[in-house]
């Protein structure tokens, strides 16, 4: 890319991580006060959490999924105060949103997952 790298990218970005942060803090949130995270470890015990596949999913793989996802974002932000080329800059955060999306849709419970997709509104 020989565009350079504008204030519309660095405030696009830094509107990305912004977001990706208080996800992160709502997910924190339902992960130590809701029945799949914390509660389940703690009621179950860790080995039958590992056990079940959708207590898994949800105590440790989505969490640690999205978790990864966000750090990724975090380091594309830091890209932007690289005093490197301005094509270097766009290529190298595009590999992080990337490597950070296909990484958030693959730990994401769809519907049509079994047992452990949810709908995309609930009642519906």
């Amino acid at each position: 890319m020989r565009k350079p790298f504008s204030g519309i990218d660095k405030s696009l970005g830094l509107w990305l991580m912004i977001s990706a942060h208080i996800t992160l803090l709502l997910g924190i949130f339902q992960w130590f006060a809701g029945a799949y995270g914390y509660q389940a470890i703690t009621n179950l015990g860790m080995k039958t959490v590992m056990e079940d596949p959708v207590s898994r999913f949800f105590a440790v793989e989505h969490t640690v999924g999205m978790i990864i996802a966000i750090v990724l974002i975090t380091i594309a932000r830091g890209v932007y105060r690289k005093q490197i080329p301005d094509g270097k800059k766009h290529r190298r955060c595009i590999t992080f949103y990337l490597l950070s999306l296909i990484i958030i849709v693959a730990v994401s419970p769809w519907p049509g997952m079994d047992q452990i997709g949810r709908p995309f509104f609930r009642g519906f």
